[in-house]
């Protein structure tokens, strides 16, 4: 099954890695699921482990083209996405178990976010009211209420389904327990809108590898709007920031100092989505006994590229240059493809 499962996998290099409508390319990232699944309920061995690493890294997060934004995104349930300014994400709820966590990368001039219950929302949208309040042309204070304007660094927390919100005007990377579209859109600024012509492969690529990266993360607390610093944990040339936990999911953001080595780390019962940003990064995986002899083959992961590392794997992560960024999103597979 595995030798199937990974020989799948390989035949959708090509499929995954091509300028796709969002609807072509979710079907093929359904099969790349699926095989995962397959390979993951599998015994892996080291090179089983790496060979799915190189392959995820060579495919990358997938360009997902809307009018308002580029999202990039791995099957595991980690993406970024590129806002365009002013715009954002329809106002909407989740129907099932997508639960989230958003890492706002950089503010663009106004940017905000809107929480607010369903209850809440039921109780006082209207719908002609709401969109002259949101192009600014009047004032309304129950929708004020829920805005909440943004700056770098932020962390909201979705740790339930029933909650209405949106991101508006950002760079941002999401950790999500599900990589597509799994919601109730309540209002949809964005109907009709084309996508940009601009928008293709290879202008993605080089903007996940010039990405910003905030110098201290916070997080929201509502109700109040209040940042609440986030826990660190420092150990020699670097640390560990986590960004939020969330029912099946824990998102975290290591950083190293030029030359530097990460402790060696556990996959546990997870699988990771790793994304590498501010400059080149070098994984060693295995398993326990490998890198107990530390022997396993390195993979590079140039900055702007993402991997995976699968269960019941060590690791460490090293910079090779300058100060690295490593974005880390643990999920077990049961969670990320509970969808299918």
């Amino acid at each position: 099954m595995l030798s199937r499962a990974l020989a799948q996998l390989e035949s959708l290099r090509e499929p995954l890695t091509a300028d796709l409508p969002i609807a072509d390319l979710e079907k093929f990232e359904v099969d790349w699921k699926q095989a995962l699944g397959r390979a993951m309920v599998a015994p892996l061995t080291g090179a089983d482990a790496r060979r799915l690493a190189a392959l995820h890294r060579d495919i990358g997060l997938l360009p997902k083209y809307k009018s308002y934004a580029i999202k990039a995104s791995s099957p595991l349930g980690y993406s970024i996405f590129l806002q365009e300014p002013g715009k954002g994400f329809s106002f909407q709820q989740h129907r099932h178990h997508k639960v989230e966590i958003f890492h706002v990368l950089e503010a663009l001039p106004g940017a905000f976010a809107l929480l607010c219950t369903l209850d809440e929302w039921t109780a006082g949208y209207d719908a002609a009211a709401f969109s002259h309040w949101l192009d600014g042309s009047s004032d309304h204070p129950l929708y004020e209420q829920w805005r909440i304007p943004l700056s770098a660094g932020d962390v909201i927390c979705l740790e339930t389904t029933g909650i209405v919100h949106t991101v508006i005007g950002c760079i941002l990377e999401e950790f999500a327990t599900a990589s597509t579209d799994m919601v109730d859109r309540l209002h949809d600024q964005n109907a009709g809108d084309p996508i940009p012509g601009s928008y293709q492969r290879e202008s993605v690529l080089h903007r996940l590898r010039t990405l910003p990266s905030p110098p201290t993360s916070q997080r929201i607390v509502t109700p109040g709007r209040l940042r609440q610093a986030l826990p660190r944990t420092g150990f020699t040339g670097g640390e560990i920031v986590t960004l939020g936990e969330v029912p099946g999911l824990d998102a975290s953001r290591l950083r190293l100092e030029s030359g530097r080595l990460s402790p060696p780390r556990e996959s546990g019962d997870q699988a990771l989505a790793l994304f590498t940003s501010r400059a080149d990064a070098r994984l060693l995986l295995g398993t326990a006994e490998e890198m107990r002899h530390g022997d396993p083959p390195a993979l590079e992961l140039p900055r702007g590229t993402a991997t995976m590392i699968p269960p019941g794997m060590r690791y460490t992560l090293a910079a090779l240059g300058a100060e690295v960024e490593v974005s880390l999103h643990a999920i077990r597979p049961d969670v990320a493809l509970a969808e299918l």
